[in-house]
């Protein structure tokens, strides 16, 4: 940064964080200040990132075709598509986009921004065109299924027939919005579609604009004037990374932040207890799971897989760490989708467990080692887990630490950790816990947690699942996720499923409107204060 640029920047942090006068807030009237941990953070560019965090910021530079709001994800609205009409033939989806609508350079937004910013997606091949490659798009010919007819027409045309609600709710992801293709077209560096320049700049039309962006330390949006849907009530939205839970809860209760992310359990009924906040609890599209490695031998056998249910001390999670990050649920589709099922018949039982060893052929147990993430709740829930093992001859040798890549390469025993998915279906969740096509280990199917898990899913299971995804009658598609949902759970799963994902954060109660969102889409132009 230049040192012009430096000294705004300072001068401009000096006037929004100084120390307020007795009796007034610490954070302005027309100003959001959200602390979070940018640790994670690579870049703003929407087709790159695919983190909680990045993604909340993307939901507010930019705009996308379709809308899930917080309070109904189950219904797609429009977006910058203010219509659209899908052929009797189920292929292609015809959007009328929105005029009106511009860009934060003062660029029109019109549907060939719309056309090239969906096929950048797929060209790219990064980690969220999983989005449009899963249903059949690919940079060989995505040029041809997507086009834009007119300045005011877009045409996607997909290779084979979905449920159209799968292409509706992938085109209200973070990955799919709409960018300025004029703008990134003057930056382009070696043929990089703009990505050198989206690290550190934005190129959309959503109620903010970014200004500032250091990373691991800062980031200052404002709001854009020209917002086809209004100014938004906050002049100013800050995000300022302060990754310790305790440092966060302070901020929070001095009012110096007005929301809080990723706290420790305990933090979170402290800040309870005080009053001055209240915890969302966001449910997500994911679960806390422990998968077992299906190349050890006796971690294959069912009865082993069955007894480690047994063993997880479902009651007493949810009463302690897990009561601000998830809601028990034993079954493989999220609460609120179709074929949803409200049954929980495991619990914690040590004697269940010592009999099923048994008649594995492993009345005296075993050991194992145990890879689990060192952070709030996860670690306390695998050293829950390793307490009950012992009881039952098991000796899990825990290893907290970055183990993901082991995972992902299937080099671990026993792994827990938690999914997010950003589809607002069960398909995204099914895909990845029970279908895996290929488990040789040359497959290289990283995407898919059975594949991780060496896991021979049943025929049954997987070609129902694929069979739902291209059911267009939505009864119908709701009956066979409950038969799967059954099945998954009947089939003892190398993948054991304890606590649906929720996202939880303090938002201090003069703040309104600041909705957390399930597929991470929180928006900051719905916010106001003191109202």
């Amino acid at each position: 940064m230049k040192r012009r640029s430096f000294l705004m920047a300072s001068a401009l942090m000096a006037s929004t964080f100084a120390v307020p006068v007795a009796g007034q807030a610490a954070t302005p009237d027309d100003q959001l200040v959200i602390a979070t941990n940018m640790s994670s953070m690579r870049g703003l560019d929407p087709n790159e990132l695919n983190q909680l965090e990045s993604a909340e910021i993307v939901a507010n530079l930019y705009e996308r075709l379709i809308v899930l709001s917080a309070d109904d994800m189950t219904k797609p609205q429009p977006g910058i598509a203010e219509s659209w009409k899908v052929s009797d033939d189920g292929k292609t989806f015809t959007f009328k986009i929105r005029s009106g609508v511009t860009f934060h350079s003062g660029n029109p937004l019109t549907a060939k921004d719309v056309e090239w910013s969906l096929r950048r997606l797929v060209k790219l091949g990064l980690a969220p065109s999983v989005d449009l490659r899963q249903w059949g798009f690919t940079d060989k010919n995505v040029d041809e299924l997507i086009k834009a007819t007119d300045d005011t027409t877009v045409a996607l045309q997909t290779p084979e027939v979905w449920n159209p609600n799968l292409i509706l709710f992938s085109l209200a992801s973070f990955s799919t919005s709409i960018l300025d293709s004029k703008l990134l077209a003057e930056n382009e560096k070696n043929g990089d579609m703009g990505r050198e320049f989206l690290q550190t700049n934005d190129a959309g039309s959503g109620p903010y604009s970014l200004k500032t962006w250091r990373v691991n330390d800062l980031l200052i949006s404002d709001a854009f004037k020209d917002y086809w849907q209004g100014v938004p009530k906050m002049r100013r939205v800050i995000l300022r990374h302060m990754p310790e839970s305790s440092g966060q809860r302070l901020q929070l209760e001095a009012g110096d932040v007005d929301v809080a992310t990723r706290l420790s359990s305990t933090d979170l009924a402290a800040i309870e207890a005080g009053g001055k906040a209240e915890i969302q609890k966001t449910p997500g599209f994911g679960f806390y799971y422990l998968a077992l490695n299906q190349k050890d031998e006796i971690l294959s056998n069912p009865k082993v897989r069955e007894a480690f249910r047994y063993l997880i001390d479902y009651d007493g999670l949810a009463n302690t760490v897990m009561k601000y990050y998830g809601i028990k649920q034993q079954t493989v589709i999220p609460g609120g989708l179709p074929g949803a099922l409200n049954e929980t018949p495991y619990k914690l039982d040590i004697d269940k467990a010592k009999q099923l060893l048994a008649e594995a052929g492993y009345p005296s147990g075993f050991s194992k080692v145990y890879y689990a993430t060192p952070v709030t709740p996860e670690y306390e829930v695998a050293q829950s887990l390793q307490a009950n093992a012992a009881k039952v001859g098991i000796k899990l040798d825990l290893q907290g630490g970055d183990h993901i890549g082991k995972f992902r390469n299937r080099e671990f025993e026993i792994f827990s950790a938690r999914t997010g998915e950003r589809l607002p279906d069960p398909h995204a969740v099914l895909a990845s816990y029970a279908t895996n096509p290929n488990n040789a280990d040359d497959a290289k199917l990283a995407g898919l947690i059975a594949w991780r898990s060496a896991w021979e899913v049943p025929k049954s299971i997987q070609d129902m699942v694929t069979a739902a995804a291209h059911e267009t009658d939505q009864q119908k598609r709701a009956d066979l996720y409950a038969k799967i949902n059954k099945a998954y759970l009947e089939a003892s799963p190398a993948l054991v499923t304890s606590f649906q994902r929720t996202d939880a954060k303090a938002v201090r109660k003069e703040v309104t409107g600041y909705v957390g969102h399930s597929t991470w889409l929180t928006r900051w132009d719905t916010v106001s204060k003191g109202e």
